[in-house]
């Protein structure tokens, strides 16, 4: 016959305490006030009978607070933002079902202070999003062994991360505009370069015009901040150059955004005089007139993984290979690119 497995229930028995106060001293939960002699009690108990914790039990009883903070860095239109929102709605559904709840914290700039903010607002681990290599707030949680998942790529490649393949699917929308016809590509980025995502989306675009014979033209590469300001404004300088481009790769849609306005604005048509392709498939992007080209992002499944790989920490059930898990991501071809005339 099989030997039945102690449990916590029967040490309680053993030690004449509820379970909840064994749970308290095997785990030494802190800001909880048992007696020494109530102590001894539960672990002479637990001696005795050979208990041997269940682990996500243990791990379980070590969440103090049940909250997960989403730290958004260079986050100025972060509540407007529909690609943060998405990942938002995915995270929800994870996040309910585990009983945890979501702390929003927007950086305007990045900071350096995440664990301080961390302890600040109650959180148990964090989401990181719009982080770079060089962030000094992120190495303090890493060597801090803080729980952490970033949704992006880091060089580290012992941090748990949740991301799309940049570079494919860049090279994808640049690669539909050359073999519609365009030889003169123009790009936008969506941030600094300092950042993962743009900078392989613009090793992408290069790729993808030596991939066709085409020329890089330094002239034609703009450098955008996040904003429909900078998408404007990077679109007003390639509208000024003397041989001005067919088609524009805007790095996210929030940059083809204010790219659209410029060109609306110059008396330009699209696709007529001008193509332009996003990256992120934003909800507005589908109802623009036209109906914006763009690549479209999981965002939502982004947040759901983000979210269930942090749990899956905080419970000691994450996987210790295959920290990075890349997500597919699907063309979404409408009315804003056509062949050059």
């Amino acid at each position: 016959m099989e030997k039945r497995t102690v449990s916590a229930l029967d040490v309680a028995k053993r030690a004449g305490v509820s379970r909840t106060t064994v749970s308290f001293v095997l785990n030494n939960t802190p800001g909880k006030h048992i007696s020494e002699n109530t102590r001894q009690k539960v672990l002479k108990a637990a001696s005795e009978l050979n208990y041997i914790p269940n682990e996500t039990a243990r791990n379980l009883a070590m969440i103090r607070h049940y909250s997960i903070g989403l730290f958004i860095c260079h986050s100025q239109s972060v509540y407007s933002d529909a690609y943060i929102i998405k990942m938002i709605e995915g995270m929800a559904p994870v996040l309910n079902k585990n009983r945890f709840r979501l702390v929003l914290q927007p950086l305007k700039v990045l900071q350096e202070n995440y664990l301080q903010l961390a302890e600040q607002d109650n959180i148990d681990g964090i989401i990181l999003l719009n982080t770079h290599d060089d962030d000094k707030g992120l190495a303090e949680i890493i060597a801090a062994g803080f729980p952490l998942v970033v949704i992006g790529s880091l060089s580290n490649k012992d941090i748990f991360q949740v991301d799309i393949d940049n570079e494919e699917a860049a090279r994808e929308v640049v690669s539909y505009l050359a073999d519609l016809g365009h030889k003169k590509i123009a790009v936008i980025t969506n941030a600094s370069l300092v950042y993962y995502a743009p900078r392989d989306r613009l090793a992408a675009y290069r790729e993808a015009l030596l991939a066709a014979g085409l020329p890089i033209r330094e002239n034609w590469v703009k450098v955008g901040d996040f904003s429909e300001e900078s998408g404007y404004r990077a679109m007003q300088e390639l509208l000024a150059e003397p041989d001005r481009p067919t088609a524009v790769f805007a790095g996210n849609d929030v940059i083809a955004y204010g790219a659209i306005k410029a060109i609306k604005d110059a008396d330009l048509k699209i696709p007529g005089d001008i193509s332009i392709a996003g990256f992120d498939d934003d909800y507005l992007s589908r109802y623009l007139n036209p109906p914006l080209t763009t690549m479209t992002l999981p965002a939502a499944g982004l947040g759901a993984e983000a979210a269930r790989l942090l749990i899956d920490q905080l419970t000691g059930q994450a996987p210790e290979e295959a920290r990075q898990l890349f997500l597919p991501t699907h063309f979404s071809i409408r009315q804003t690119c056509k062949r050059p005339e």
